[in-house]
């Protein structure tokens, strides 16, 4: 897949799914923007600060793409937070608040601000947002987040059929359990989701990475307002 002279920007892109999918579409000829709330040493040359839940912000960095690159062409919605405690009766308001903020405030910020200078700067837009199995099958361990990454597949159906005219293609993907230090975060045994998984392992990001590539690239021509399960076959048991 050909990415040369194509502007992307990826938020959360210091760690897991976002540094590996930056990467890749580097490798495929991509000029490639990190964004992300903390710089790490994985981040690109051109990098940018971003806090997702501040508009902002977002709208700063808007004005810096069109003086630094001119365009923009692809975005991958990536940033989120996981919240630790999560569950139904542990779960706290500060943590409840911060999930909205960020995943889902954040996501649909990016999804319009960004979304609007793609429409307006490139010829072939295309957009994907990172939601979740848990926002698929809910779970009652991560139940805020389990309903802001559902609510990032009604974004994503949503901006699909509003970016029509000029078209950007507008998709998600919903990865199960990937290899990453969010993950690790949660404390969650792996063999939980892993042993009943068609797929008895983890996956990894340059694997999730993969699926953002192809989304976002001209082979997915013919494809807008899907999501594309990234998991294994959990989502199948």
């Amino acid at each position: 897949m050909n990415f040369d002279q194509k502007i992307v920007l990826v938020t959360g892109a210091s760690s897991g799914i976002g540094w590996a999918s930056a990467k890749k579409l580097e490798k495929a000829g991509a000029t490639v923007i990190f964004t992300d709330i903390n710089k790490s040493k994985n981040v690109g040359k051109n990098f940018y600060k971003l806090d997702i839940s501040d508009s902002n912000e977002i709208e700063k960095i808007v004005k810096l793409i069109k003086k630094d690159f001119g365009r923009l062409d692809c975005l991958v919605a990536n940033a989120g937070v996981l919240p630790v405690p999560a569950g139904i009766n542990d779960i706290t308001e500060e943590n409840i608040d911060k999930t909205i903020k960020v995943n889902l405030k954040g996501t649909f910020q990016c999804l319009k601000i960004f979304g609007s200078l793609i429409q307006k700067t490139s010829q072939n837009g295309a957009m994907v947002a990172v939601s979740s199995v848990d926002g698929i099958i809910g779970e009652p361990y991560g139940v805020i987040y389990s309903a802001t990454k559902a609510g990032i597949i009604s974004l994503t159906k949503s901006f699909a059929r509003y970016f029509n005219e000029p078209l950007v293609r507008v998709n998600a993907i919903a990865p199960g359990l990937i290899d990453t230090s969010l993950s690790k975060s949660t404390g969650e045994e792996p063999s939980w989701t892993t042993d009943v998984s068609i797929i008895k392992r983890m996956g990894k990001p340059a694997e999730v990475a993969s699926a953002i590539e192809f989304l976002l690239s001209d082979e997915a021509s013919f494809i807008t307002g899907q999501i594309l399960p990234v998991d294994g076959g959990f989502t199948l048991k």
